[in-house]
């Protein structure tokens, strides 16, 4: 059984979307195998840190779960140094210093990569995590990413700290909401959202009220911490097999990216997360520095599973004032079962809808008050662009009542 496979049995059984628990398990993955791995780019090294961050409504779809069980595997491993929840930029950075260490055994060759400092960030919510220092730990977090180079960390009164070997994951847990409040549209559009994998659900995957870890859970995880020590004795550089170098090159060269504002950032440099996604899945698979067709194909499966409610993500953005409310609306229609309904050919079809009288008392206070009319004005934009309709329907001996539902 892989890192990957083991990793999948353990998480399952539970009420978190099952993506969210893969990717979960990249982030743990690559704090396992650390800055002792990489990717030569030519002018530039790859490393297969990561930067993941589960988007939901708020109590529907567990994030906290899945960042829990993550953190749960690296506490237990006693090796992974982490960051708190809560931090500012300057302990975040003397915290990373302080993890310096030596990789064993490289050859001289690689004597340049022998010292990294590496750290693990898992919160459950990123706005906690970013409550500090704001602006100030985003450009930290946007330069270490990548970094071939110590960085430099000059302070009023300690003087320069020095991170040598930078190796940062992040795994955090936010909103939809909180992402267009909170966030600026530069920052969405900047640097630090595009080193980002931000993995979107709006449903648990089911019910389960009294969740068990059954004996063939706690055996995957026996076999996640022997995997785990054996990983961490590979060290060095990738190499391609001449079949996925061959694939990667026409992909790069032939790709197509989209123009979208809020998301040409991340399809400008997806190849650095696919690169990033193929190494762990390398390891995992066959525990060897060697990139083949399967672990390019398998990244980019990964990738598409991300990308298909990217858009989601970023949806309320804008200066629109109604822009976050329309995200807010969005975001409850996603949230609420759906509803089997009879269409006139006697089929049935799966539909998740909210009374608009219902759907005007959850969101009345995030409405504009100097905006006459804020709330039809908001539907007629949601109609117009195809994502919800407005439907009538009689009740059961009742009255006829207006619905907003999700197209």
């Amino acid at each position: 059984m892989s890192f990957l496979s083991d990793y999948r049995i353990y998480s399952s059984g539970n009420e978190c979307p099952p993506t969210f628990h893969l990717f979960c398990s990249f982030v743990a993955l690559s704090s396992v195998i650390s800055r002792r791995v990489w990717l030569d780019m030519g002018h530039f090294v790859l490393y297969p840190n990561l930067y993941v961050i589960l988007v939901g409504p708020p109590g529907l779809v567990k994030k906290t779960t899945a960042i829990t069980i993550a953190k749960g595997l690296l506490y237990e491993l006693k090796t992974i140094p982490f960051s708190g929840e809560c931090t500012s930029k300057e302990k975040l950075v003397i915290d990373m210093a302080e993890t310096e260490r030596q990789v064993a055994d490289l050859p001289d060759d690689y004597a340049a990569k022998r010292t990294y400092s590496p750290l693990t960030v898992m919160a459950s919510e990123l706005s906690e995590f970013f409550q500090l220092s704001g602006d100030g730990m985003v450009g930290f977090l946007t330069d270490i990413f990548d970094i071939n180079f110590p960085y430099t960390h000059k302070t009023k009164n300690k003087g320069s700290v020095i991170i040598n070997g930078p190796y940062l994951n992040l795994l955090a847990g936010t909103t939809p909401s909180w992402m267009t409040s909170y966030l600026r549209d530069d920052i969405i559009t900047g640097g630090f959202t595009r080193r980002c994998l931000f993995v979107y659900e709006a449903e648990n995957a089911c019910r389960i009220a009294l969740p068990v870890v059954t004996a063939r859970q706690r055996e995957a995880w026996k076999r996640l911490f022997v995997t785990s020590e054996r990983i961490t004795h590979l060290k060095g550089p990738f190499v391609w097999d001449s079949e996925a170098l061959k694939y990667y090159v026409n992909w790069y060269e032939t790709r197509t990216i989209p123009v979208d504002p809020c998301t040409v950032g991340y399809y400008g440099t997806k190849y650095v997360p696919l690169l990033k996604l193929t190494m762990l899945h390398a390891i995992s698979e066959r525990e060897e520095l060697i990139i083949r067709l399967e672990d390019l194909e398998a990244a980019l499966a990964y990738l598409e599973i991300v990308e298909v409610n990217l858009p989601k993500v970023f949806e309320g953005l804008g200066r629109n004032e109604l822009a976050g409310c329309a995200t807010r609306v969005l975001e409850l229609l996603r949230s609420v079962p759906s509803l089997e309904v009879r269409k006139p050919d006697g089929s049935t079809v799966a539909v998740k809808q909210l009374a608009t009288k219902q759907l005007l008392s959850a969101i009345f206070r995030d409405l504009p008050t100097n905006l006459p009319d804020a709330f039809n004005k908001l539907l007629s934009h949601l109609v117009e662009t195809n994502r919800v309709t407005r439907v009538t329907c009689q009740e059961p001996n009742g009255p006829t009542r207006e619905y907003i539902r999700l197209l």
